[in-house]
């Protein structure tokens, strides 16, 4: 999993930042997907930083198992860059992504449950960059299903030589959102524990965000 770099951080933070340095593995040692679907890009989340909501490299993390536990996505589907941010600062870049995840959060019974706005249709040219679009916002723990999604349906209807996020950029945004509706949704009745855990974490989800600088 690629990281941005964190500057300037607080000391009193310093032990967790290395307590989550040493699960990060370079993708270089982890495989080789550099750079592609299976190489997923994160901002260092709430581990270590004073404005994430949620644990972004616990997504990321959990997204890249997904990702190479089924050769078959990777394989068609190599151009689908993912990139996650724990908040709306963006610092993982999750807005200029084929598909992005920047995290977030819902109540539900009045106890706060850990999701992610999905971004479609991100990426940069020598012309211009485009934002992505707003496809979905999906309990965390549902996060992997929704990549395995779009990152088929991207195989399943691109044209020949499209990339993943011209193709996204092309598409309908109603067709994408149809394609991700049903992980919307969440209620008492449909939620099971660990919706209310964030990924990467053990404890019940309680984001506490503080003032202080980004640590991306």
């Amino acid at each position: 999993m690629s990281e941005f770099p964190s500057e300037d951080v607080p000391s009193e933070q310093e032990e967790a930042i290395e307590a989550a340095a040493a699960d990060v593995v370079p993708a270089t040692e982890a495989g080789s997907g550099a750079d592609t679907i299976e190489d997923v890009t994160s901002c260092p989340g709430a581990e270590s930083c004073r404005l994430a909501v949620t644990q972004s490299r616990g997504l990321g993390r959990t997204l890249e198992s997904h990702v190479r536990a089924r050769p078959d996505l990777a394989r068609i589907a190599s151009t689908l860059d993912v990139k996650i941010s724990g908040c709306p600062n963006g610092c993982g870049q999750h807005h200029i992504a084929a598909v992005g995840f920047q995290g977030s959060l819902r109540k539900l019974a009045g106890q706060a449950v850990p999701q992610y706005f999905v971004f479609v249709g991100g990426g940069g040219t020598a012309e211009a960059t485009a934002f992505g679009r707003l496809a979905a916002k999906v309990p965390a723990r549902r996060a992997p299903v929704a990549l395995e999604r779009l990152a088929r349906f991207f195989a399943d209807h691109r044209e020949n030589g499209e990339t993943a996020s011209a193709f996204f950029k092309r598409i309908d945004p109603a067709v994408v959102k149809g394609l991700l509706a049903d992980l919307e949704g969440l209620t008492p009745e449909t939620a099971t524990p660990e919706d209310f855990v964030d990924l990467g974490d053990t404890r019940a989800f309680a984001p506490e965000t503080l003032d202080g600088e980004c640590s991306a």
